[in-house]
C-alpha cells in the first residue's frame, strides 16, 4: 500500500502541532516537510477565521505544470465566503471542513478519501458552488460558445461524428466544413487540451458528458 506524503501549513505552532499529530496517527499517512525536494499528494491548511482568496491562491506553487500531477488540498477554516469557492476549486481544493467538525480520527479520513479523488464539502457550500458553476455557465461559457468541458460547439459537432466512426471528409460534407477545417478544429482541441489522439479527445467528452 502506497503511503499519502501530506504537507500541513497552519497558523501557528500549536494548530500545526494538532493537525500533525491528527494525522501522523494513521499509518497510510506520512507528514512530509516543506521542501521543493518532496510534492505532497495532499496539502492541509488550517487558518483561523475567514479562508481567503490569498489562502487559496497559495496553493497553485503545488499545482506544477501543464501534464503534471497537481497536490490536491484540504483548507480547514472557521468559514468560508462563497465568492470564494470557485477560486478554491482552480488551486486544487477538494475538500472545504469547519474547523468545529474535524475531530480526531475524521480528518485522516478525509485525507485518504481526497487522495483517492473523493470531494468533501458541507451541503450548504455546496450549494452555493453549484449555484455559482451555473451562474458561470449561462454568463460566460454558453454566449462564448464553450461548455463546463471547455469544447466549443463546433468541436462538439466534430467529436459527435468521429464517435459515430465518419471519417474526415464524412465529417466535413455533414458540417459544410472542409477537410481542412475539420481537422483544424479537433487539432486546437488536442493541442488546448493536451490530447494525444482522437480517440483520447473523443473518451474524454463522453465522460464530460458533452456528446
Amino acid at each position: 500500500m502506497d503511503v499519502v506524503k501530506v504537507l500541513v501549513h497552519t497558523n501557528d505552532e500549536l494548530t500545526d502541532k494538532g493537525v500533525t499529530a491528527m494525522l501522523s496517527s494513521d499509518e497510510r499517512l506520512r507528514v512530509v516537510p516543506n521542501s521543493l525536494n518532496v510534492r505532497p499528494d495532499i496539502v492541509v491548511v488550517a487558518v483561523d477565521g475567514v479562508a481567503r482568496s490569498t489562502t487559496f491562491a497559495s496553493l497553485r506553487r503545488f499545482q506544477g505544470g501543464a501534464g503534471k500531477r497537481r497536490s490536491r488540498a484540504v483548507v480547514i477554516a472557521d468559514r468560508f465566503r462563497s465568492e470564494d469557492l470557485l477560486l478554491a476549486i482552480e488551486c486544487g481544493v477538494t475538500a472545504l471542513l469547519f474547523r468545529t467538525e474535524v475531530k480526531e480520527d475524521m480528518l485522516a479520513s478525509v485525507v485518504l478519501a481526497v487522495s483517492c479523488g473523493a470531494a468533501v464539502m458541507s451541503p450548504r457550500l455546496q450549494g452555493s458552488l453549484l449555484e455559482q458553476i451555473g451562474q458561470l455557465q449561462a454568463q460566460v461559457l454558453i454566449p462564448a460558445g464553450l461548455t463546463l468541458a471547455g469544447i466549443e460547439e463546433r468541436e462538439r459537432d466534430v467529436l459527435q461524428l468521429v464517435a459515430e466512426g465518419y471519417s474526415t471528409e464524412e465529417i466535413g460534407a455533414r458540417l459544410t466544413y472542409s477537410e481542412g477545417t475539420v481537422k483544424n478544429v479537433l487539432y486546437g482541441l488536442m493541442a488546448r487540451l493536451h490530447f494525444n489522439s482522437r480517440s483520447q479527445a473523443v473518451a474524454y467528452a463522453l465522460r464530460a458528458g458533452v456528446i
